[in-house]
């Protein structure tokens, strides 16, 4: 049987919200709802626009009027729908921002028009070339004719914490003693926390490095916090559904949003901070790190954390970028979440933007490599072949430009 319901004009005056209620209850159900009112729907739509306009870190940030627009279509959304189409919609209309990190989520998909350009969000150049699937992160020496390649592939990002990074550091430092080179493979890597990335960049320039994004602003009002707070919830309450042990980190991630909140709560936080300590547009060339070629492997799927390691070493004048434009998804970070009260749909909310020093734009369009690898072909030989001095084929004239 299908429900249906109508969201018309003959609607109760608005609830006034608060930042205390975009917090979920330790308690509450995350179970989606079978069925919605005329004004459930529109207590939900009136309750998303609040968060929106009082907590995403991107509103005043995103280019043109895409958010007045989005909002504009999340206040018409008064059409006959069931379930699922109140949720495409409400998803339709957050598609028309440029932030790939937000989202509407229900039953755990987002909707046929964003699950669309996903299928596009795929890498096309070869798949990671891991050994162990099992495992996120591996460093090997691989043999290129007389070359002794350091292979350092990150398939993923996950928590600075988690005690599977344990080495990766250390192993990367010991093995690029020897090399002749690096390839480090970032295909198929969808993100996370971009800690390790940037110690991996750090690395290898061998000393503190100028990052091209040179502000982030970062909101910090509660109703941003209280995103923060309830997207820790939600990890939490999802771990205890699954019967999975909570790991440490969100115990403390609870903890530290929480203390936030309270302080923002109270007036001892600025609604924005700027943080301008990632860069200031300073070119920083390697002095003391790895003076070799360094090659990157990066495909569509290549999204966030990913993208933000890729960035960090711009400025290295021995990275060649080698595949396909990133992802995009980039600017926008840090999501926090709110759960939509009558309907629980789920809605990710980046908390901050990240602007690059010459005030570039790359949302949906992604960083470029400077070798073009062809859709179908293998970024990994194809940069095994730059290695053994091969020019001929699409990419001669890159690598005539970085040799």
């Amino acid at each position: 049987m299908i429900t249906i319901f109508v969201l018309c004009s003959c609607q109760t005056k608005p609830k006034k919200w608060t930042s205390d209620d975009l917090i979920i209850s330790d308690q509450v159900s995350l179970n989606f709802a079978e069925k919605l009112s005329a004004n459930q729907a529109a207590e939900d739509i009136d309750f998303l626009i609040f968060a929106l306009s009082n907590g995403y870190g991107g509103r005043k940030y995103v280019p043109g009027d895409s958010f007045s627009k989005a909002i504009t279509a999340l206040k018409d959304i008064s059409k006959q729908a069931t379930m699922a189409e109140f949720h495409d919609r409400i998803d339709e209309s957050l598609f028309i921002i440029p932030d790939n990190h937000m989202a509407a989520y229900y039953m755990g998909n987002v909707s046929k028009k964003r699950s669309e350009q996903k299928q596009l969000d795929v890498g096309h150049v070869g798949a990671n070339n891991i050994k162990d699937p099992n495992k996120f992160w591996e460093t090997r020496i691989d043999r290129v004719g007389k070359k002794k390649v350091l292979y350092i592939s990150i398939t993923e990002f996950p928590d600075r914490q988690s005690e599977e990074w344990t080495g990766f550091i250390p192993s990367a430092s010991a093995l690029k003693k020897n090399a002749d080179a690096i390839v480090i493979d970032l295909r198929g890597n969808i993100g996370g926390d971009d800690t390790k990335g940037m110690e991996l960049a750090q690395l290898l320039f061998g000393h503190p490095f100028e990052h091209p994004i040179s502000k982030q602003y970062r909101s910090q009002t509660a109703e941003t916090l209280a995103l923060a707070v309830t997207k820790n919830k939600v990890q939490i309450i999802n771990k205890k559904i699954q019967k999975l042990q909570i790991p440490p980190y969100l115990e403390n991630g609870l903890d530290n949003t929480k203390e936030q909140y309270n302080l923002a709560l109270s007036g001892q936080l600025p609604p924005e901070y700027i943080r301008t300590d990632k860069g200031g547009g300073k070119r920083s060339d390697p002095v003391t790190g790895f003076k070799k070629p360094i090659y990157i492997l990066m495909d569509r799927a290549c999204s966030s954390s990913c993208e933000f390691t890729i960035a960090a070493f711009e400025w290295n004048k021995y990275v060649t970028k080698v595949g396909e434009n990133t992802n995009g998804t980039f600017h926008f970070s840090n999501a926090g979440m709110v759960v939509l009260p009558n309907s629980k749909i789920k809605v990710s909310i980046p908390t901050q933007y990240s602007e690059y020093y010459d005030h570039r734009f790359i949302e949906r369009i992604g960083l470029k490599p400077e070798i073009k690898v062809s859709e179908g072909d293998d970024a990994y030989e194809v940069t095994k072949k730059v290695l053994n001095g091969q020019k001929s084929g699409p990419f001669s004239s890159s690598l005539e430009n970085h040799e």
